[in-house]
């Protein structure tokens, strides 16, 4: 049998190879998440405009702020698919934090950086300023961070007299905090990427190199999820003291990350306007 090499000329040949190349990068930046080994991904919910800080609340239900502008900003709650407003005319609500009863979520516009919601009312915490994670610390403290460029502070708050103690000064762009077990508190600064702890007065560098740091989860284990908040190759990472490992890739615009009752991670994907669930099988 003979065969004919029919050789492909030269001009083709690179548009074959763009094409190629331009389709594997299309698919990077556009495609789908892609996770580590073992661990899988489903919509929990779509069609949420500027979704980010998640929370669950004791029945099930996940609340959820939508970070818009111009009194366009909401606090929702999606109960079995059933999506329904609690609280609306915000200036871009950011983190949101369940503490016992009461309901506390952080704008990073307006005149009052915190809002608190208790029995059917609102109020402001006057003080804070363009704040944004905020976490539990304990039964009697809560944790926010303000998200200003070289002036940013890191704020424990009373939640019984709203009485303010600055733990730090001088963050830049501080988007995440969170408590772990053994009471070390940590937050990122976005535009230091980078990971520290509050010891002894001071911020100590747990971990650099990092791209846009976002939204802190402490776990029970004493590890770290952190968010990179990248429009189209965002990252969820896991921090502990052998280092830093990537858990998913890929993501677009990731904001907070939160632990279900199910052991799943529960992911607002800004950009696509969606919350992911990440789980092993």
């Amino acid at each position: 049998m003979n065969f004919r090499i029919t050789r492909v000329p030269k001009g083709l040949s690179w548009l074959i190879v763009a094409l190629a190349v331009t389709s594997g990068l299309a698919y990077t930046v556009y495609g789908p998440p892609r996770l580590a080994d073992g661990l899988r991904y489903e919509v929990f919910a779509d069609g949420l405009q500027n979704v980010s800080a998640l929370a669950f609340d004791p029945e099930g239900g996940l609340f959820a702020t939508l970070e818009m502008k111009h009194g366009q900003g909401r606090v929702i709650r999606i109960d079995q698919g059933h999506i329904s407003t609690v609280l609306s005319n915000l200036e871009k609500p950011d983190g949101i934090l369940l503490h016992g009863d009461t309901l506390y979520v952080t704008n990073e516009g307006g005149s009052h950086g915190l809002l608190v919601y208790e029995s059917g009312k609102v109020r402001y915490v006057d003080g804070v300023m363009m704040a944004e994670g905020i976490a539990s610390a304990g039964g009697d403290k809560l944790l926010v961070v303000e998200d200003k460029e070289q002036v940013g502070r890191l704020l424990s708050i009373d939640p019984n007299t709203d009485k303010i103690e600055v733990l730090l000064r001088g963050l830049n762009r501080s988007e995440g905090v969170c408590q772990s077990p053994s009471g070390r508190i940590y937050f990122v600064e976005r535009a230091r990427n980078r990971l520290s702890y509050y010891a002894d007065g001071k911020g100590v560098i747990a971990a650099t190199g990092l791209e846009q740091p976002g939204y802190l989860q402490c776990l029970p284990d004493e590890s770290i999820l952190i968010t990179e908040d990248r429009k189209r190759r965002g990252r969820l990472l896991r921090y502990s003291e052998r280092g830093v490992e990537v858990l998913a890739r890929n993501l677009h615009a990731p904001q907070a990350v939160i632990v279900g009752s199910d052991g799943a991670y529960y992911l607002s994907e800004q950009r696509k306007k969606r919350i992911l669930r990440i789980y092993r099988p």
